[in-house]
């Protein structure tokens, strides 16, 4: 029995329940079900961060903690995709009281290692024929905007 079923199973007891008792144990088992199966708020910071980590980005380089950063502020607001270098960049050296120069090369720096070391077939299972060995790497933009995508896909599909 799938958990739709046990839930609406749950409510039509509770509807055709008669007696007090009966109502109070219907609630009971539907609230249990309810908090037990019940809608999953997905936690952005913690999918980027798993993404990250099946990339094989290393979570040491201070690139790292931009990059979650910042594709945080994309997937709450586009707008910082559209105008990386004289928008997201200096928003993070702001908050991470550094320069945009130093988060551009920090966030490149990662993406380097992460294309270098990490592993393939996550990079094929994220990136797909957006990149390739003949083009390299991805940008930053296209490592940002890629990985907001699949967080925001996620967040809706968890909604």
């Amino acid at each position: 029995m799938s958990i739709l079923e046990m839930q609406v199973n749950a409510l039509m007891r509770l509807c055709l329940a008669e007696q007090e008792s009966e109502q109070q144990r219907a609630k009971q088992e539907l609230r249990a079900l309810l908090r037990q199966y019940g809608p999953q708020t997905l936690d952005p910071e913690d999918a980027i961060r798993q993404i990250l980590l099946e990339l094989g980005a290393p979570d040491h380089l201070t690139g790292h903690r931009y990059a979650v950063r910042g594709i945080l502020l994309v997937v709450s607001n586009q707008m910082f995709l559209n105008n990386i270098t004289f928008g997201l960049y200096p928003q993070l050296a702001a908050e991470f009281d550094t320069t945009a120069a130093r988060v551009e090369r920090a966030i490149r720096h990662l993406v380097e290692i992460t294309w270098a070391r990490g592993s393939i077939e996550a990079q094929e299972c994220y990136f797909g024929n957006t990149v390739s060995a003949a083009r390299g790497k991805p940008t930053n933009g296209e490592f940002i905007a890629r990985i907001a995508n699949v967080v925001k896909s996620r967040m809706k599909a968890a909604a």
